[in-house]
């Protein structure tokens, strides 16, 4: 019996294999969220991420509207200090970094 790992929608890699343990990776918004649904679902799993051992979360926000609200509001919460660094990666403008605070 062949037990299949999930795969990434968009690079078709292991999902699995793509982390060390030390970064949580969650979407906001390919499940046809609205920009209000996906801040709900940014908050909720930046919740979830901060209770566990992760030191990063690696957001996945499209790059439309989503990624504008999201990453206003994370940039927000770094300035409030609830979250360590944010990073709007350049090499991929779909996915935000985020550091976590220990």
């Amino acid at each position: 019996m062949e037990i299949l790992a999930p795969h990434c929608p968009k690079c078709d890699g292991i999902i699995a294999d793509q982390s060390d343990g030390s970064t949580i990776q969650f979407d906001i918004a390919h499940q046809r969220e609205t920009v209000r649904e996906a801040l709900l679902k940014l908050d909720q799993n930046l919740k979830l991420a901060k209770a566990g051992l992760p030191r990063y979360a690696r957001v996945i926000v499209g790059t439309g509207k989503i990624r504008g609200e999201a990453l206003a509001w994370l940039l927000d919460a770094e300035f409030r200090g609830d979250v360590l660094r944010v990073e709007a990666l350049e090499s991929n403008r779909g996915q935000i970094l985020v550091q976590l605070k220990p």
